[in-house]
């Protein structure tokens, strides 16, 4: 199952079926109108498939060893279009690079955009997957303060203000490690239409 149609309709399934046997049924996500958009990690042991619906619902499918497993809606996000007029993009998921997985980033481009890299310190360049208006890319880079993220973690009791405290530090570092990896959108013609950090305070 790699095609991102078969994956969205796994995820779309499982998340309705689940819901609905806990009883969580006024959050289902629409049962019609869905669309397959940008993707990374399409038979990896961990992906993701942005979607949206015709009646203007978005979401993001968590895959699974190329399988659609869980489709987690997106809030809809009032100051879009004022956060578009300062970058050509908005962003609905973000990961930090840790325990051997590359940093990710994902979102919808604004109109006139049409190609979205992520730039590294060290060189790297990762180009978007891009469809209908919506981007994925990842890239695998060194985030220094991450390295050892699970041992950080694995040091104190998950439950215990020590175990959260830490996890609040890791949620900083990560948070800076990414403003680290820099983002540059093209139009269709070429031109550079920003060059800056690929998230900023309030993503």
């Amino acid at each position: 199952m790699t095609s991102p149609a078969a994956q969205l309709e796994s995820a779309l399934t499982t998340t309705i079926e689940e819901k609905t046997a806990r009883g969580s049924t006024d959050r289902l996500p629409p049962t019609q109108g869905w669309h397959p958009g940008a993707r990374i990690g399409a038979t990896a042991e961990l992906g993701a498939l942005l979607a949206y619906n015709d009646d203007g619902s978005t979401g993001i499918c968590n895959l699974e060893n190329g399988r659609g497993t869980w489709l987690n809606l997106q809030p809809q996000d009032q100051d879009q279009s004022q956060d578009q007029n300062q970058r050509p993009y908005s962003v609905w998921r973000w990961t930090a690079a840790y325990n051997g997985r590359p940093a990710c980033l994902m979102g919808r481009l604004a109109p006139g955009a049409a190609r979205l890299e992520l730039h590294a310190s060290d060189g790297t360049v990762a180009e978007a997957d891009v469809v209908d208006g919506t981007f994925a890319a990842e890239i695998a880079v060194d985030m220094v303060s991450l390295r050892h993220a699970r041992e950080r973690l694995e040091a104190h009791e998950a439950a215990s203000a020590e175990g959260r405290a830490e996890f609040e530090r890791l949620m900083a570092d990560s948070r800076t490690e990414m403003t680290k990896l820099k983002v540059r959108v093209y139009d269709s013609a070429g031109t550079l239409l920003y060059d800056g950090a690929a998230i900023n305070a309030t993503d």
